[in-house]
């Protein structure tokens, strides 16, 4: 998928308020910054993906949460 129909796809799920759409987008974005290297950015999208989990109640957040860790952008406890 590129950046346009991702981003898209985004703008779509956030008009609509879905959660759990948004959160596999944003760790689908996540993904697609890791590939090139844009750590930051890839940060910075899974903590958008680990929120909207969250708020889903989705089970995603978990394994997005453990990403953050790994990526040591959030602690374990």
């Amino acid at each position: 998928m590129n950046d346009l129909s991702l981003e898209q796809k985004l703008l779509d799920a956030h008009d609509a308020g879905k959660t759990s759409v948004l959160a596999a987008l944003y760790s689908e974005a996540a993904e697609l910054a890791e590939h090139t290297g844009e750590t930051d950015r890839a940060c910075f999208f899974l903590t958008q993906a680990w929120i909207f989990a969250l708020e889903a109640g989705d089970p995603l957040a978990n394994d997005i949460r453990a990403r953050l860790v790994a990526q040591g952008r959030e602690t374990e406890t």
